[in-house]
C-alpha cells in the first residue's frame, strides 16, 4: 500500500496560483498531493492584475470566495498620439488582488485533500533507482523524499526547471505604481496608451477601487532593463501629474515558443506549469488565465498517462498571441494611430464581444470586418528581423 501511495503521489513545488489550482484538480480526482512552499507563512506579494471573465469560467468551484475580485471593468479607452478609441465589453473584465487569490486557492486545494508544507526550500532532484529523490531544506535540515511525479510551479526562474534540464526563460520587467484615480476616469474604465519609443507593449491605468488604481508598463527584455523601465514610468507619471503612492514589480516570462511541459527522468516525470513554463499571452504579457489553463492541462496529463487535449489547445492559443506580438513589436507610433483610426463600430464591437483569451476567434472576426488589419500585420511580419527567436522544442 505504501509503495502504491508513493507511486500515485504528486509533489508540487511552489505556492503559486497555477500550483494551487493544479493541486486542487489532482486532489479532487483522488491523487495524494503535497505543495512545497519555501516561505514560512503563505503571504504572497500583493499585485493588482486584470483578467478576462474566462477566469471565473475556468476556476468554477475553486473560486468560491470572490473576495480576491476587487473591481469589474466594462470599458477600455485606447490612446495613440491624439487618437482615442473606446471599447465596451459585453462581459466585464475582473480586477484581481493576487495575494488574496493565491490564499483562496490554497484553502480550496487543502479542502480537496492537498497537503501544504511551508518552509520547504527546493534544493534539487537526485536519481533514486528508476525514480527520483526530491531534496528540500526545512529549518536547516535537508529532507529527501521519493518522488514519481514532480510539478514545477515556482515561477519564471524555476529551480525545478533548472534541475530537470529545461533552458532558462527570457523575462521582461513589469512595474506599476499605485495612484489616485484622475477625476475624469470612471472606476469601471481602463486606459491604455501605446508609446513604442518607451515600451514595445503599452502603458495601462487600471482602477482597483473608486479612488485608487495602478499605472504601469512592461519594459524591454534584458537583465538590466528594470531601471530603464522605472525611469519611463516615473516620467509618464509626471506628465500626467500623478503621484506614486507605492510600487509593485515583477519579472514576467516572455513566451517565445511552446515550452514542452513534461520530461521523463527514469520512471519519474517532471512537469512545469504557469510562469515556469512561460504560459503567458505575449500580446499583453498576462499569464493568470493561461496559467490556469496550463494547470488544467498538466492535471489532465498526470491523470491520463501524459495525454492532454487542453495542453494542445493552449499551445495553439499561445502561438497565435506570439504571431500577433511579432507584428506589434514593429509598430511605430504612426502605425498605432492608423490602427485606432481603423477601429470602426464593427471592429470595436468584436473587441467587446471576444476576450483576449480567445485569440483565434478574435483575429478571425477582426479580419473579416476590417481586412486592412490583416494586411498591416502581414507587412509587419515580413519586415526585417524577427521577434522573438523560438526555443528549441
Amino acid at each position: 500500500m505504501a509503495a502504491e501511495y508513493a507511486s500515485r503521489s504528486v509533489h508540487i513545488v511552489g505556492g503559486s496560483a497555477a500550483g494551487f489550482y493544479t493541486a486542487y484538480l489532482l486532489a479532487r480526482a483522488g491523487r495524494p498531493v503535497t505543495v512545497l512552499e519555501q516561505a514560512e507563512r503563505l503571504e504572497p506579494m500583493p499585485r493588482t492584475l486584470i483578467v478576462t471573465c474566462r477566469m471565473r469560467d475556468l476556476l468554477g468551484t475553486a473560486l468560491q470566495d470572490d473576495s480576491a475580485i476587487v473591481n469589474e471593468i466594462h470599458r477600455f479607452e485606447l490612446y495613440a498620439g491624439s487618437r482615442v478609441a473606446e471599447v465596451v465589453l459585453s462581459r466585464p473584465d475582473l480586477i484581481v488582488e493576487r495575494s488574496r487569490l493565491i490564499r483562496g486557492l490554497a484553502e480550496q486545494a487543502q479542502r480537496a485533500g492537498a497537503r501544504l508544507a511551508l518552509g520547504r526550500r527546493f534544493l534539487g532532484l537526485e536519481p533514486n533507482g528508476r525514480g527520483l529523490l526530491l531534496r528540500t531544506q526545512n529549518n536547516g535540515y535537508v529532507e529527501r523524499q521519493p518522488a514519481r511525479t514532480v510539478v514545477g510551479a515556482d515561477g519564471a526562474f524555476s529551480r525545478v526547471a533548472e534541475a530537470a534540464g529545461w533552458p532558462r526563460l527570457r523575462t521582461a520587467p513589469l512595474i506599476q505604481a499605485v495612484v489616485r484615480l484622475p477625476h475624469d476616469l470612471s472606476p469601471d474604465t481602463v486606459r491604455v496608451w501605446f508609446v513604442p519609443e518607451d515600451t514595445p507593449y503599452f502603458y495601462w491605468l487600471i482602477p482597483e477601487s473608486e479612488s485608487y488604481g495602478v499605472l504601469g508598463l512592461i519594459g524591454p527584455e534584458g537583465k538590466y532593463r528594470g531601471q530603464q523601465t522605472r525611469r519611463c514610468l516615473e516620467q509618464f507619471l509626471h506628465q500626467r501629474k500623478l503621484q506614486p503612492l507605492g510600487y509593485q514589480a515583477a519579472r514576467i516570462p516572455v513566451y517565445t515558443g511552446w515550452v514542452p511541459v513534461r520530461r521523463q527522468l527514469g520512471e519519474a516525470e517532471v512537469y512545469l506549469v504557469g510562469d515556469a513554463a512561460a504560459q503567458v499571452k505575449v500580446t499583453t504579457v498576462g499569464g493568470l488565465v493561461t496559467g490556469f489553463r496550463g494547470a488544467a492541462g498538466v492535471a489532465e496529463a498526470i491523470l491520463n498517462d501524459g495525454r492532454s487535449r487542453q495542453l494542445r489547445a493552449l499551445r495553439r492559443e499561445l502561438d497565435l498571441h506570439l504571431l500577433v506580438r511579432r507584428a506589434l513589436h514593429r509598430f511605430t507610433q504612426s502605425d498605432y494611430v492608423r490602427l485606432l483610426e481603423a477601429l470602426n463600430g464593427a471592429t470595436r464591437a468584436v473587441l467587446g464581444l471576444c476576450t483576449r483569451d480567445e485569440a483565434g476567434k478574435l483575429l478571425w472576426s477582426l479580419c473579416r470586418r476590417q481586412p486592412r488589419l490583416l494586411l498591416w500585420g502581414l507587412r509587419a511580419l515580413l519586415a526585417n528581423g524577427s521577434f522573438p527567436k523560438r526555443h528549441g522544442s
